[in-house]
């Protein structure tokens, strides 16, 4: 089969590479669409060659290898790219996959809005209902308070927004101003520019100085010391980031603040070492991260197709062959409020 893979030089490249066989407990997918993520070609120099990169697909059961799936069943979900044992990643034109972590497409969605949606939306349920402690949609707050999902346009603040409405709470979020109408769309109640260098403090008007939950879907150091300041300036608060930041960066003062961060790829239940990087959620196995998100992987299929989550924007830009001019593009900063997406077989 053909695959975007990583070959030497820290780079990567379409490869026809031997077609994997579903082990126990696992299905095959042909996959008919792939999502960029910005952590696709984030991985690629540090990997080496020969792994399969990409997590996000959408596609058609192969093989249902004894599981309650059906061929020819359509099914998105994403896998952890560029890993091996066992090897794993979305850019190819089959994959296998544990039969528990993909969720059935509805007839209402086509592959390419499926595409877009497992890794971002896993990354927000994990980071606000587990890590946050916010309530979930299931059951949502009784009296909504403040909720603060910084890079409201990015893949995860956009189900970020979503979900924090489905929970019932007060959801500010970061945008530019072209994007003001998008985010409140899709269930903000306030929208803040992030290019005011004063933001942090109209969001401290807006929430009354009570803001102690904020989520950072940029979470880069530059981010993190901004986000804190929109915290309440009494309580401090819980600042959540999805890259590995810590309470050192944080400037003297925000000693009531807490920085924690979380990396997505625990929910596949699987041990993870990540050497030194600092995230806060890995190590040995997590079962509860697994279960939370089989969870909603049983969710998902009404979520969507009642309109209760609503996938990202995205573009298609070609085949396999395109994802090198994809990764130029978002490296460059020029994809914003949408998904790239490959059509792969």
């Amino acid at each position: 089969m053909k695959a975007f893979v990583t070959v030497e030089g820290g780079t990567a490249a379409v490869r026809e590479i031997p077609k994997p066989t579903p082990g126990k407990g696992e299905i095959l997918v042909r996959v008919h669409y792939a999502a960029q993520n910005p952590t696709d070609w984030k991985a690629v120099p540090h990997r080496p060659a020969g792994r399969i990169v990409g997590c996000d697909f959408a596609g058609t059961v192969a093989d249902p290898n004894g599981s309650s799936w059906r061929e020819g069943q359509r099914v998105a979900g994403f896998v952890y790219g560029t890993m091996a044992e066992p090897l794993r990643g979305a850019y190819a034109e089959y994959l296998a996959t544990g039969s528990s972590f993909v969720w059935a497409i509805p007839d209402s969605i086509s592959f390419q809005d499926a595409s877009t949606i497992s890794l971002a939306f896993a990354t927000a349920i994990q980071a606000m209902f587990q890590r946050l402690g916010l309530p979930e949609p299931s059951k949502p707050a009784k009296s909504a308070f403040p909720v603060l999902i910084n890079g409201g346009t990015s893949s995860v603040g956009l189900y970020a927004v979503q979900l924090a409405k489905l929970a019932g709470l007060y959801v500010i979020a970061t945008g530019s101003k072209q994007n003001h109408n998008l985010l409140t769309s899709l269930g903000a109640d306030a929208v803040v520019d992030y290019k005011d260098a004063a933001w942090p403090e109209k969001v401290r008007e807006l929430s009354h100085d009570n803001l102690q939950h904020a989520f950072d879907c940029i979470s880069e150091e530059e981010t993190m010391p901004v986000v804190a300041r929109a915290l309440s300036s009494t309580k401090g608060g819980h600042l959540l980031c999805i890259l590995p930041r810590k309470n050192s960066e944080l400037p003297e003062g925000f000693t009531k603040v807490k920085v924690e961060s979380t990396i997505v790829y625990t929910v596949f239940g699987d041990p993870i070492d990540l050497g030194d990087v600092p995230f806060d959620n890995w190590g040995g196995p997590t079962p509860e991260d697994r279960s939370f998100w089989e969870k909603y992987l049983s969710l998902l299929p009404e979520y969507v197709d009642s309109g209760k989550i609503k996938p990202n924007l995205s573009r298609e830009l070609g085949g396999l062959e395109a994802i090198s001019e994809g990764f130029e593009l978002q490296q460059q900063g020029k994809v914003r409020a949408e998904k790239l997406i490959y059509k792969v077989t």
